[in-house]
Protein backbone atom coordinates (compact mmCIF):
# COMPACT_ATOMS: atom_id res chain seq x y z
CA UNK A 1 0.00 0.00 0.00
CA UNK A 2 1.40 4.10 -0.49
CA UNK A 3 1.06 6.15 2.01
CA UNK A 4 -1.95 7.62 3.09
CA UNK A 5 -3.99 5.23 0.97
CA UNK A 6 -5.79 2.85 3.60
CA UNK A 7 -9.53 2.71 2.48
CA UNK A 8 -12.29 4.61 3.95
CA UNK A 9 -14.22 1.96 3.58
CA UNK A 10 -11.71 -0.90 4.98
CA UNK A 11 -14.29 -1.33 8.46
CA UNK A 12 -17.45 -1.13 6.62
CA UNK A 13 -15.98 -4.12 3.64
CA UNK A 14 -14.79 -6.40 6.67
CA UNK A 15 -18.37 -5.96 8.68
CA UNK A 16 -20.20 -6.69 5.24
CA UNK A 17 -17.69 -9.94 5.36
CA UNK A 18 -18.65 -10.56 8.52
CA UNK A 19 -22.50 -10.78 8.05
CA UNK A 20 -21.74 -13.15 4.98
CA UNK A 21 -20.00 -15.17 7.87
CA UNK A 22 -16.82 -14.93 6.26
CA UNK A 23 -13.20 -14.39 7.74
CA UNK A 24 -10.93 -11.43 6.45
CA UNK A 25 -7.41 -12.01 6.31
CA UNK A 26 -5.23 -8.61 5.80
CA UNK A 27 -1.95 -10.09 4.05
CA UNK A 28 1.46 -8.79 2.66
CA UNK A 29 0.59 -5.34 4.25
CA UNK A 30 3.20 -2.56 3.81
CA UNK A 31 2.99 0.99 3.66
CA UNK A 32 5.35 2.60 1.14
CA UNK A 33 6.77 5.82 1.03
CA UNK A 34 8.57 8.22 -0.89
CA UNK A 35 12.52 8.37 -0.07
CA UNK A 36 13.85 9.89 2.23
CA UNK A 37 11.16 9.97 4.58
CA UNK A 38 10.04 12.76 6.35
CA UNK A 39 9.07 12.84 10.21
CA UNK A 40 5.32 13.56 9.02
CA UNK A 41 5.10 10.40 6.35
CA UNK A 42 6.52 8.08 9.38
CA UNK A 43 3.76 9.43 11.70
CA UNK A 44 1.30 8.77 8.50
CA UNK A 45 2.48 5.53 8.32
CA UNK A 46 1.75 4.43 11.67
CA UNK A 47 -1.25 5.90 11.52
CA UNK A 48 -1.92 3.96 8.01
CA UNK A 49 -0.78 0.67 10.17
CA UNK A 50 -2.76 1.38 13.43
CA UNK A 51 -5.55 2.25 11.20
CA UNK A 52 -5.89 -0.96 9.34
CA UNK A 53 -4.99 -3.41 12.75
CA UNK A 54 -7.86 -0.90 14.18
CA UNK A 55 -10.65 -2.13 11.34
CA UNK A 56 -9.76 -5.35 11.77
CA UNK A 57 -9.44 -5.60 15.64
CA UNK A 58 -12.68 -4.16 15.16
CA UNK A 59 -14.52 -6.79 13.74
CA UNK A 60 -14.50 -9.52 16.22
CA UNK A 61 -13.52 -12.63 15.29
CA UNK A 62 -14.26 -11.66 11.36
CA UNK A 63 -10.70 -10.30 10.73
CA UNK A 64 -8.44 -12.95 12.63
CA UNK A 65 -5.00 -11.98 10.90
CA UNK A 66 -2.82 -9.42 9.86
CA UNK A 67 0.52 -10.42 8.29
CA UNK A 68 3.32 -7.85 7.39
CA UNK A 69 5.77 -8.38 3.94
CA UNK A 70 8.40 -8.43 6.56
CA UNK A 71 9.54 -6.64 9.88
CA UNK A 72 12.43 -4.67 8.58
CA UNK A 73 13.11 -2.38 5.68
CA UNK A 74 16.37 -4.37 5.27
CA UNK A 75 14.85 -6.83 3.13
CA UNK A 76 11.80 -5.35 1.57
CA UNK A 77 11.12 -5.92 -1.61
CA UNK A 78 9.64 -2.22 -2.52
CA UNK A 79 13.15 -0.59 -3.44
CA UNK A 80 13.60 -2.81 -6.31
CA UNK A 81 10.16 -2.88 -7.69
CA UNK A 82 9.69 1.24 -6.51
CA UNK A 83 12.44 2.87 -7.01
CA UNK A 84 12.70 5.87 -5.05
CA UNK A 85 10.40 4.82 -2.35
CA UNK A 86 11.04 2.04 0.61
CA UNK A 87 10.98 2.64 4.25
CA UNK A 88 7.67 0.43 4.10
CA UNK A 89 7.86 -1.64 7.51
CA UNK A 90 7.82 -1.19 10.67
CA UNK A 91 11.26 -1.75 11.57
CA UNK A 92 14.33 0.19 9.94
CA UNK A 93 17.25 -1.70 7.77
CA UNK A 94 18.93 -1.41 11.27
CA UNK A 95 16.50 -3.34 13.19
CA UNK A 96 15.55 0.13 15.05
CA UNK A 97 11.77 0.46 15.50
CA UNK A 98 9.80 3.11 13.56
CA UNK A 99 6.82 4.82 14.46
CA UNK A 100 4.49 2.62 13.16
CA UNK A 101 6.00 -0.06 15.32
CA UNK A 102 4.83 1.65 18.39
CA UNK A 103 1.25 2.60 16.87
CA UNK A 104 0.32 -1.42 16.76
CA UNK A 105 2.58 -2.10 19.91
CA UNK A 106 0.13 0.78 21.45
CA UNK A 107 -3.16 -0.49 20.16
CA UNK A 108 -2.57 -4.37 20.94
CA UNK A 109 -1.24 -3.76 24.47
Amino acid sequence: MQLGDVPTTLRANIARFAQLGLKVHITELDVRMPLPPTAAQLQTQADNYRDVLGACLSSGPACDAMVMWGFSDRESWIPRAFPGWGQALIFDAAYRPKPAFFALYDLLK
